[in-house]
């Protein structure tokens, strides 16, 4: 499946140095946000938040209070997030799942059936740019926290304003210019389903139904996956 993975303060809500403070969560764009989430998790994209969050270590916030500032962040964005991972650790600490590193991805991979190199890291450092580098994933620079200035240390592949415009410019490559995914709909058991043929993945899977039925086909096969970001995805790659 695919993903977007993405940065949290600087990128989706306003950077304030090691805060994890609810009363302080400002979202970047949000309304559009809202709708931009919904409508790249209809072509089937995990959505996961990788960020460090080196403010437990130095005393700034606990563990519990960023579960807590995630959890608060997810219902303002109608909780179109599917799962968020973070390093609760200093740069000092020398640990292994402090961004640029990848033990967060890494983790996030075990959970979800994810194929990296049909994915995307949107951030507003050059760590961001390097994580997704280093899994193999296309990159975004936003412009927003500190992406202007992080501009100059990264090598991204695209650069835009905010994460409204990456979010865009993905739904555009994967429909339009590459045209890799197509919005699909069938039924099983009376049930209205939406999904996705997906011309870059390989299998059939399903949150809830081995058999669907499309355009009057009754499609069977498939794998269940109660994760999935959409009802179905259908990949149409042999190999």
């Amino acid at each position: 499946m695919r993903c977007i993975f993405l940065d949290r303060d600087g990128t989706i809500c306003l950077d304030k140095t090691y805060n994890n403070k609810i009363e302080d969560l400002e979202i970047i764009g949000w309304n559009r946000l809202i709708y931009n989430l919904h409508r790249i998790k209809r072509l089937g994209f995990y959505i996961i938040v990788i960020s460090n969050q080196g403010g437990v270590s130095l005393g700034y916030s606990t563990e519990q209070d960023v579960i807590k500032f995630n959890d608060e962040l997810n219902r303002k964005l109608n909780y179109t997030i599917d799962d968020f991972f973070f390093c609760p650790h200093a740069k000092t600490d020398n640990c292994d799942c402090r961004k640029p590193k990848t033990g967060l991805i890494e983790l996030a991979l075990k959970k979800y059936k994810i194929n990296t190199e049909l994915s995307w890291f949107i951030g507003d450092k050059a760590i961001d740019i390097e994580t997704g580098k280093n899994i193999g994933a296309k990159t975004i620079l936003v412009l927003t926290g500190h992406g202007r200035n992080e501009l100059k240390n990264s090598d991204p592949d695209f650069v835009v304003e905010d994460i409204n415009q990456a979010l865009l410019i993905i739904e555009k490559i994967t429909t339009e210019t590459n045209k890799d995914i197509e919005i699909i709909y069938g039924r099983s058991n009376g049930i209205k389903l939406q999904g996705v043929i997906d011309n870059r993945l390989k299998g059939k899977y399903s949150k809830m139904f081995e058999k669907i039925k499309i355009d009057s086909n009754d499609v069977e096969g498939f794998f269940i996956d109660h994760s999935l970001p959409v009802d179905f995805i259908i990949g149409t790659r042999e190999n």
